[in-house]
């Protein structure tokens, strides 16, 4: 069974291109197709990987114009020509997807969510943040963009979804059935620091709105409880200007530095919505429990008086109450890491490559009967 791999692109290490080098790692001869790959700012080691890349290589540094490339992502991939391979596995969330079916090849989309930005799931503040031009060209393409997109997502035979939220959103926007395997997680490495208590909170995640860091600060004010931010992004600079003297700005930390943090945490904050939450899953795999919004992958991780607790109201003083009756001494380290083992890198690997096994073996079978 040949293999071939489809990414967006790659200029930003996340759990997406963290799931392709799992991918790759199944079938390690398989060529990785995607729009660019911008080496300066992509932190994961390619080599030996085989990246065959569209026209949009050719743009110098194309990680600081990506957003401005989105309308010709569709095009990039309409040309790029996989060969007859038997099987094309996408990594998308937008146009990886889109690749053109062809009638001797299985194509099968992990998909993490239809486009944000296309359907209404981004904040309004983030499109108010938005420069002019980006406004504009957001104006502009959106329409066609979304009927390409619609396009792009009946391309693929079979759609595999990160969660069953993202399922229910591939049901509503593209009218498909999605089924569901978790992305894969390291939970081995986040084990590796004893669980204790130092008395802080952590958050940990991009500083971007509809992350709604500023709930996690503004319920740890509240509240009078230690509060560390970790990560960086466009509201680090304002975040430094007004965070109060109980929250600290770490900024990006190397994972052994990371692990440390959430060993030595009371909880994890987690008041954004998001289609799964990589990062839930690192704090719970490293003793800890977890205070999530309850909405979206939180509500498949979070198991309330468990391994956590579910928060109803997606406000800081909802937060802040949570935050003044909690105590960590209700959740064991070591059932939050029993927790995780649905989520583990080891269980993905093997979901996967069955279920792409078992529809490649479907796909064979009806070949040779019609």
């Amino acid at each position: 069974m040949r293999v071939a791999i489809a990414h967006d692109y790659f200029y930003t290490l996340g759990g997406a291109e963290q799931t392709v080098a799992v991918m790759r790692g199944l079938w390690p001869e398989a060529p990785v197709y995607t729009s660019f790959l911008d080496r300066g700012t992509f932190a994961l080691d390619t080599a030996g990987w085989d990246v065959r890349t569209s026209f949009l290589q050719r743009i110098p540094h194309p990680a600081r114009v990506q957003k401005f490339l989105t309308p010709l992502y569709p095009l990039a991939f309409r040309r790029i020509d996989t060969e007859p391979f038997d099987v094309v596995v996408s990594s998308a969330s937008f146009a990886a997807k889109g690749l053109p079916r062809r009638n001797d090849t299985l194509h099968i989309c992990y998909c993490y969510t239809p486009p944000r930005f296309l359907w209404g799931m981004t904040p309004a503040t983030d499109r108010q943040q938005m420069s002019w031009p980006l406004r504009g060209l957001d104006a502009l393409f959106r329409p066609h963009l979304r009927r390409w997109d619609r396009w792009a997502a009946a391309q693929p035979h079979h759609m595999v979804a990160i969660s069953h939220t993202v399922a229910e959103r591939i049901r509503r926007i593209y009218d498909r059935e999605a089924s569901v395997i978790y992305p894969p997680v390291s939970t081995d490495r986040f084990q590796s620091q004893t669980a204790r208590d130092e008395g802080y909170y952590v958050y940990v995640g991009r500083l971007e709105s509809h992350k709604r860091v500023d709930i996690a600060i503004a319920a740890a004010q509240d509240a009078g409880v230690p509060l560390r931010v970790i990560g960086d992004g466009p509201l680090r600079n304002r975040l430094a200007e007004m965070a109060p003297a109980n929250v600290t700005l770490l900024g990006w930390l190397a994972e052994e530095e990371l692990i440390a943090q959430l060993a030595g945490c009371r909880a994890l904050l987690f008041p954004g919505e998001e289609d799964f939450g990589i990062v839930m899953v690192e704090a719970l795999s490293a003793g800890k429990p977890v205070i999530a919004y309850g909405a979206g992958g939180a509500t498949e991780i979070v198991q309330p008086g468990v391994n956590g607790m579910l928060v109803a109201e997606q406000s800081a003083a909802a937060f802040s109450r949570v935050l003044r009756e909690f105590n960590p001494g209700d959740f064991s380290p070591d059932v939050c890491r029993e927790t995780t083992a649905q989520f583990d890198q080891a269980v993905f690997a093997a979901q996967f490559k069955e279920f792409v096994e078992a529809k490649w073996t479907e796909f064979t079978q009806t070949k040779a009967t019609s």
